[in-house]
């Protein structure tokens, strides 16, 4: 719901071009009829209550809104019975965002009027701003008792129905507290762009620049019959520098002084930015119309206004993207559909750089307001920020994506990039998976109340995908080496991950966040390489290139004989070790790179037991390591296994030479050798006749 008074109109208009009702005069006032004779503010400690009243409300007139609430505040100190003064502080208040406050002096009304309940909008604001606080069993309980005293007043059925959404969005907010699920986003705030007023409409220009809207002073100057901003809101560049960044006003001659300028919107050539200009009319109301803007060498050109705007209605939130049918528009947000707040509009874009007739997206649109469209290209997600959609707060961020070309259900995006109160401007590049929104949730940089002000906030993936891509290269040439070992292993236990056969030298392995790895490159005929990497305080979803670059060995071919690798045994085990799937993979890599070797699966026992029992537990291990080299996928053909039981002792012997037991040579003996049995020569096809 809307409050009845210009002042609400008027914050909420600024709201929807990306402000806050902030002003606070520094130099006049009407003293008489609006527009007349004016004079220096006195302090209102100075004034009657009347006087202060009046004050007040001449404030609210021309908009200066925190000054108005201090004249109120004195006024309703003076004079605590005046509850008519409770509702003016209290309304001020509301328009200012500051809803503990608002809160308090609505539960004040609420309370002086518990009998006779005249003030029946006391209690639904009541419930509003409990709502906003986040106070949702509280708000619940004002909101039924609204819509049960107001049951038989005609006049309020649009309030009750408004208060049954809003307990609705109570419901949603407590399901979402809750929820035990782990939320899809993380969001923080950023270092090196907000300020104590009003930023907004963040976009990535690139991965490391972001374009935006600021509003740095709320200092306000008589301009006829109304106080208007001294300084206006001003499109600005931030550059990334680690985690911080840092900002500078737009260079050319896109920012003007006589309008608020904000809401960018960059083609994909970052050649043409569409964006907003605002300005308040004769009745403090701000007007939008949207512009286009050109890149030139010394900065972006004095925009030009398109034909989409419609006059004595706001245009805002220009966005690209594609419609329903797959085909590029531009998307906005207007008033221009009566009795409708703000209702999202796309317009075509035509061959030749104009704009075709806009037309309302009804499928998502309320009779509430929907705005700061955002379409994602990747997923083909149109996202926006509406009230008129069961909300948690004020204004809730929601998406929909487009389900046999039509606009599915709008779904609301959640804790925690939706809060208690305003959430708008949702911006999202797939390609980083990152994002910001915008909101005047408690812990921003706002300086007047806790919820007065609009800052950025950066919104990440909860899960961080992150993975390491590479090719085995010969170091000398730069070459991809076919058939290579790749494999990667935690550095803090030393545990084998993952290890994969490079046909084409090409390799990926998805990695964890915060843990060191270890990444070891096999190949017949080089060196073995072993490479660190850290995926330690990496913050953001990256796929990272890092390719191995081999070192030949010199040249010499295998003989009959030659030993590849032994893999030892636990005493009386035919398991294998932790240490096993190392060996193993080398003598792998060896039959790869020598595909005319049969190799001889040797195993042994120590003198422990009987023959007849070694013999048994040698063919065990054997079979074990077969089992696993099968697993490989090596040629059956290409292996041959043997059990020698105790048989062949090698120089280490089971015994001392006094014959003592010598633990060190059983332990040597328990093992199993791979050797070269045959080097087979392939058979010359025969010659075509």
């Amino acid at each position: 719901m809307k409050l009845k008074i210009n002042v609400a109109l008027f914050a909420s208009l600024l709201l929807t071009s990306g402000l806050s009702a902030q002003t606070e005069t520094k130099v006049a006032l009407p003293t008489g009829k609006i527009g007349t004779k004016w004079k220096e503010l006195p302090s209102p400690d100075k004034l009657g209550w009347k006087k202060n009243r009046k004050l007040g409300d001449k404030l609210m007139q021309v908009g200066s809104v925190t000054n108005a609430a201090k004249y109120y505040t004195e006024a309703l100190a003076k004079k605590p019975t005046k509850f008519e003064l409770n509702q003016k502080v209290a309304d001020a208040f509301f328009a200012l965002r500051d809803y503990e406050k608002a809160n308090n002096y609505y539960n004040a009304l609420v309370a002086a009027d518990s009998v006779k309940h005249k003030n029946l909008t006391a209690i639904y604001q009541s419930g509003l701003t409990a709502k906003y606080l986040g106070k949702y069993e509280e708000a619940k309980t004002m909101f039924a008792k609204f819509n049960k005293l107001a049951s038989s007043n005609d006049d309020l059925s649009t309030m009750r129905s408004s208060a049954s959404r809003e307990s609705q969005g109570c419901d949603l907010g407590l399901q979402y507290i809750n929820s035990k699920e782990v939320p899809t986003f993380r969001v923080n705030t950023l270092n090196g762009i907000n300020q104590p007023l009003t930023d907004f409409a963040p976009m990535f220009k690139d991965a490391n620049m972001v374009y935006f809207g600021a509003w740095t002073s709320d200092s306000v100057m008589l301009v006829g019959r109304s106080e208007k901003y001294a300084v206006n809101s001003k499109l600005y560049e931030a550059k990334r520098n680690g985690n911080n960044w840092a900002s500078q006003e737009l260079a050319g001659e896109i920012n003007q002084t006589k309008f608020h300028v904000g809401n960018p919107a960059l083609t994909k050539d970052a050649k043409t930015m569409y964006y907003t200009q605002c300005a308040q009319d004769e009745t403090a109301r701000m007007i939008c119309n949207i512009f286009k803007s050109t890149a030139q060498a010394d900065g972006w050109s004095a925009g030009e206004k398109l034909k989409l705007n419609k006059d004595g209605f706001t245009t805002t939130h220009p966005n690209l993207g594609k419609n329903e049918a797959g085909d590029p528009v531009l998307y906005f947000s207007s008033d221009r559909n009566a009795g409708c707040g703000m209702d999202i509009f796309s317009a075509p874009l035509l061959a030749d750089g104009t704009l075709g007739s806009a037309k309302t997206v009804a499928s998502i649109n309320t009779r509430g307001d929907e705005m700061t469209p955002f379409y994602e290209e990747k997923t083909k997600t149109l996202y926006f920020s509406s009230n008129g959609h069961i909300n948690i707060g004020g204004t809730d961020i929601f998406s929909t994506v487009l389900k046999n070309g039509e606009w599915a259900e709008p779904q609301n995006l959640g804790t925690p990039v939706n809060s208690s109160v305003d959430d708008m401007y949702f911006h999202w590049d797939e390609s980083v998976m990152q994002g910001f929104v915008v909101s005047n949730r408690s812990g921003g940089q706002g300086l007047k109340s806790a919820t007065c002000c609009d800052d950025i906030y950066q919104v990440q993936l909860m899960k961080i995908n992150l993975a390491i891509k590479g090719v085995m290269k010969n170091g000398a040439d730069n070459k991809a080496i076919e058939n290579g070992l790749i494999t990667l292993y935690d550095a803090a236990n030393g545990k084998e991950i993952k290890t994969v056969y490079a046909t084409d030298g090409v390799f990926l392995f998805d990695l964890e966040t915060d843990k060191e790895y270890r990444l070891m490159g096999r190949k017949n005929g080089y060196e073995d390489l072993l490479l660190t990497y850290s995926t330690m305080d990496k913050r953001m979803s990256d796929t990272a290139q890092f390719d191995l670059n081999m070192v030949a060995l010199p040249q010499t071919g295998p003989k009959v004989g030659d030993l590849i690798g032994t893999v030892n045994w636990d005493f009386n085990y035919d398991r294998l070790t932790n240490t096993a799937p190392d060996v193993l993979n080398k003598v792998i890599e060896f039959m790869m790179a020598n595909p005319n070797i049969v190799i001889q699966v040797g195993s042994h026992t120590d003198s422990k037991g009987t023959e007849e029992y070694n013999m048994k537990l040698s063919q065990r291990r054997s079979d074990a390591v077969m089992k696993y080299l099968l697993s490989k996928k090596m040629p059956k053909n290409r292996l041959v296994s043997k059990a020698f039981g105790e048989g062949e002792p090698i120089a280490a012997s089971n015994d001392n030479p006094d014959g003592t037991d010598n633990p060190d040579g059983r332990a040597v003996n328990r093992r199993t050798e791979f050797k070269v049995l045959e080097i087979v020569v392939p058979v010359a096809e025969p010659a075509a006749k």
